[in-house]
């Protein structure tokens, strides 16, 4: 049918997970630039502010890395504000000793600042690029909102915090809500993901093992129109066996591989997942 080719032919042209970190931080570098571009076209058009536009503009990208460690931070930090956009860019670190070492580190052109310390509006006025929010724990989020204020006018852009949302920008929470949300609450939903890529590690059967992902790729239009990939490696390559608009939470993902081996086999519908294999940073609050 029509519906089943252009199925088939989004599929076949949809974004391809990576094969290696640095190929993940490439393509969380460009969606995030892309994102950047099409507000700032958009911008233009309207001929608003560019307060109002870029204070509005709050993108999220979940990287995938090998260990928590500082050297991982800045790495992901560079990255993410890329060559071009690094002198005019400001990096606010979750840890005091990532922003030490991103200080000591050769060839880093963008602006360091430590979760904790002081960065007034006079200070953060003094450039107009990305202000990149780094692995900033859940905790500090009210930190993070103030860094934000400071900046207001300039894009946010947060690298692997750590504190819950659904990435969609605030939808989901704004029609699961009841009552009016807290400054806090509207700052730590107010995210959009336009890039995701968290592989999983699942323990099938009797010892064995099933590489997995879950992947979003923006690459361009609106980041709700680019869906959440469910992902299993089947060789070389990563076949799709579930998408959806939202983030999927780990019932969702479940389901989509047990569906998938179940289909291919009946002796699979006895297959029992390891659930902390299908544990990471896309476990947010729905």
């Amino acid at each position: 049918t029509t519906a089943a080719a252009a199925a088939a032919a989004a599929k076949e042209d949809a974004p391809v997970p990576p094969t290696g970190q640095a190929e993940a931080f490439e393509q969380a570098r460009v969606a995030v630039a892309r994102a950047l571009d099409k507000k700032s076209k958009k911008q233009g058009k309207r001929k608003s502010s560019v307060k109002s536009f870029a204070s509005a503009t709050r993108l999220c990208v979940e990287l995938p890395v090998a260990d928590d460690s500082d050297g991982a931070l800045v790495a992901m930090a560079s990255a993410t504000v890329g060559r071009e956009g690094a002198k005019e860019a400001t990096c606010v670190f979750g840890r005091a000793s990532a922003a030490a070492l991103a200080r000591a580190t050769p060839g880093v052109e963008y602006e360091v600042v430590s979760i904790d310390e002081a960065w007034p509006p006079a200070m953060a006025c003094e450039r107009d690029g990305i202000i990149a929010l780094v692995g900033v724990a859940a905790e500090d989020a009210d930190k993070a909102a103030r860094k934000s204020r400071a900046g207001e006018g300039r894009p946010i852009v947060a690298v692997n915090v750590e504190w819950e949302h659904d990435g969609d920008g605030g939808v989901n929470f704004d029609q699961m809500r009841t009552g009016e949300p807290t400054e806090l609450e509207a700052f730590t939903n107010s995210f959009v993901v336009v890039y995701s890529f968290l592989p999983l590690s699942i323990q099938i059967g009797w010892g064995g093992n099933l590489e997995g992902a879950v992947f979003k790729c923006v690459r361009g239009g609106a980041p709700a129109g680019s869906p959440w990939r469910i992902m299993v490696k089947e060789g070389a390559q990563f076949d799709q066996v579930g998408a959806m608009q939202r983030r999927p939470q780990q019932s969702d993902i479940e389901a989509a591989l047990y569906n998938s081996m179940a289909a291919k086999s009946p002796v699979n519908k006895g297959v029992g997942f390891f659930r902390e294999g299908v544990q990471g940073l896309f476990n947010k609050k729905k």
